[in-house]
């Protein structure tokens, strides 16, 4: 099996726990006795946050015999054709719409569509008295334009109206300005949490009250020591059940990571849970087999199964042929305390939305 994500790059901060989190999912199983008897093994590429790095990536990997791949980047784009003709397994977290194309691709999330969203997000911020909001979005990545355009037709499909998303500024300063001249209570962002925790400071010193504000990048424990004060109240919105929530596939995710992947500290990183999510998947899939399977089998038997949560894990179950290029309609939700020292799991959730639009 391979791995390809972004060790280096722009983006290898962001995906530094992906590998740990599947090499302690991994390794609990082969301790268990592997799958039918046999201990899986893995290979990985580096695709350096690049759409090329990724087409080399896979190539290597596929060269070099792997039977499958996990995959996380932003890059998928690179490989996604090329791993579809040679009839690859691709197991991971879609970073683009392109997964709901390619059948031989496999995800527990899948957040952006051109012309989709749900109504999760604005149920959310009704809820907590938002009435009127601002995007805060840096515009990288087609992703990020499409989860942008996404959140607008989430708010304005409740009637919430999104009145400033001229967001294209780097000074946090100026952006506030903005969202006070609008009269903004709400504020989305996918942006770099500086210009995020910069616009919120800015608004919040001017005596501007923001009611919701909800960042797509925040949920991470690594940002609590220099982001927490300056984030407090601030909300996150997460595929997967929250690890505060501490149920028994969460304590078995943070004991994994004790036992194979101690390095990396703290362990609950977004991306060494989906990397964790993303192995216990591709088992689940190898558990579908009889005797010795083949790629077509494999992906026979992934689609086969109807009722995926990672073992508690997840919000939601999955059903991977029903669901297969369809938007996430479940969310979890956390709250960064007023100490800024922690999340705070807001209950009760997971809050499920309806899917709107047409792709």
């Amino acid at each position: 099996m391979g791995i390809l994500y972004p060790d280096t790059g722009v983006m290898g901060t962001q995906f530094s726990g992906y590998r740990a989190g599947a090499t302690a999912r991994l390794a609990e199983q082969n301790a268990a006795g592997g799958v039918n008897g046999r201990k899986i093994n893995y290979i990985w590429q580096d695709d350096q946050s690049d759409p090329g790095g990724n087409l080399q990536g896979a190539r290597t990997l596929v060269g070099e015999g792997a039977f499958a791949v996990l995959e996380y980047t932003a890059a998928s784009q690179g490989s996604a054709q090329y791993l579809d003709d040679q009839h690859v397994p691709v197991v991971g977290v879609a970073d683009q719409p392109l997964w709901g194309d390619h059948a031989n691709m496999f995800t527990y999330t899948f957040v952006t569509d051109a012309g989709r969203s749900t109504t999760t997000l604005a149920d959310f911020v009704r809820q907590q008295g938002g009435t009127k909001a601002a995007l805060v979005v840096t515009y990288l990545t087609e992703a990020s334009k499409l989860y942008a355009a996404g959140v607008r037709q989430s708010l304005e499909n409740a009637g919430i109206p999104v009145i400033q998303d001229d967001i294209d500024s780097t000074n946090a300063t100026d952006v506030a300005r903005k969202i006070i001249g609008a009269g903004a209570d709400t504020i989305i962002a996918a942006s770099p949490l500086d210009l995020y925790t910069g616009v919120l400071d800015a608004a919040v010193s001017a005596g501007h009250p923001v009611k919701v504000a909800v960042s797509a990048v925040s949920y991470d424990p690594r940002l609590l020591a220099p982001y927490g004060k300056k984030l407090a109240g601030s909300y996150s919105q997460l595929t997967f059940a929250a690890l505060e929530r501490n149920l028994p596939a969460q304590h078995r995710f943070l004991q994994a990571m004790a036992a194979y992947s101690p390095e990396i500290q703290p362990a609950g990183q977004n991306s060494a849970v989906a990397g964790y999510i993303n192995a216990d998947m591709f088992i689940r899939g190898l558990k579908t087999q009889q005797g010795c399977p083949t790629r077509e089998s494999y992906m026979r038997g992934m689609r086969s199964i109807t009722d995926y949560d990672a073992d508690g894990m997840m919000v939601q179950k999955i059903n991977m042929t029903a669901d297969h290029g369809e938007l996430d309609r479940c969310s979890d939700f956390v709250r960064i305390a007023a100490t800024g020292d922690r999340f705070d799991v807001v209950n009760p959730q997971p809050l499920c939305g309806q899917r709107i639009g047409n792709g």
